[in-house]
């Protein structure tokens, strides 16, 4: 395994950054987490105040490869500073120093949020692993290490084999999925040139996809920094701490939560998630 330097441990929370809701395929193990990233395998830990990734095949271009996967150089003295006369953003930035936003591959984020539909990180993350270790290929030692499965694999499965695996009532809306990116092979590309509600009304062209889920997949997918998902913990904090009106709708919260927030709206958003659900 070939070991290198990522930053100093203050630079990123590992826990909220790989385990906290955003990305369903990082493992704890001893003092960093094991998952997979663009069908290769990496261990990324915490030694001595520094954090470091391991991989068989590690060189700079797969260094920088990860460091911008972890998005270390977004600035979060800078963001966390445009709210510093907000006590409860306060806290939540002094609580979680470091947490940031996977920069993640659209279809296994598409795939990982249609399924985060009316469920929980612990059942998702069964759901994505299992599909990954009936559909994917073995590609190291661990437990885990599986490729993610393409579309046509997942098509070739099936909605019943879906089901079976338990993702029930999202398994037609995967295999919906499957078929459109199989039918336009520019489906996920295209999204990256589009405006925020280009892009919304496109994704919720897929079945079962809706505003928050579509929102999810600009975030982590598309690397959207002007995204404000609103799920029932985003709801509780926008609501009972930051005094947004109880009468709107998580859509309409959503859409004043981007006005407000601007550029800063994804990582406010990711602050908020984390705080309320721990």
């Amino acid at each position: 395994m070939i070991e290198k330097y990522l930053c100093k441990s203050s630079e990123i929370n590992l826990q909220s950054t790989l385990d906290g809701g955003q990305c369903f395929r990082w493992h704890k193990f001893e003092n960093g987490f094991n998952g997979v990233i663009d069908n290769e395998c990496y261990y990324i830990f915490e030694k001595n105040n520094f954090i470091y990734v391991s991989s068989n095949n590690l060189n700079d271009h797969k260094l920088n490869f990860i460091k911008n996967y972890l998005d270390l150089k977004f600035d979060i003295n800078l963001f966390s500073s445009n709210f510093k006369d907000n006590k409860y953003l306060l806290n939540l930035f002094n609580k979680y120093y470091g947490l940031r936003i996977l920069k993640q591959d659209q279809w296994e984020v598409m795939v990982s949020f249609i399924t985060s539909s009316v469920s929980n990180v612990s059942k998702i993350k069964k759901n994505i692993n299992d599909l990954c270790l009936n559909l994917g290929k073995k590609i190291g030692d661990n437990m885990y290490d599986y490729t993610f499965p393409k579309p046509i694999e997942i098509l070739e499965f099936g909605e019943s084999n879906l089901r079976k695996l338990g993702f029930g009532f999202r398994s037609p809306y995967i295999i919906d999925a499957s078929k459109m990116i199989i039918k336009d092979d520019n489906f996920l590309r295209s999204i990256f040139d589009l405006s925020y509600e280009e892009s919304l009304l496109k994704l919720t062209s897929i079945k079962g996809v809706g505003r928050k889920v579509a929102d999810c997949i600009m975030t982590y997918g598309y690397h959207r920094k002007d995204v404000f998902a609103v799920d029932r913990w985003v709801r509780r904090g926008l609501v009972n701490k930051l005094d947004f009106n109880e009468k709107y709708s998580n859509d309409k919260l959503s859409e004043i939560a981007r006005c407000n927030f601007g550029s800063y709206s994804s990582y406010l958003q990711q602050y908020i998630f984390n705080g309320e659900k721990s």
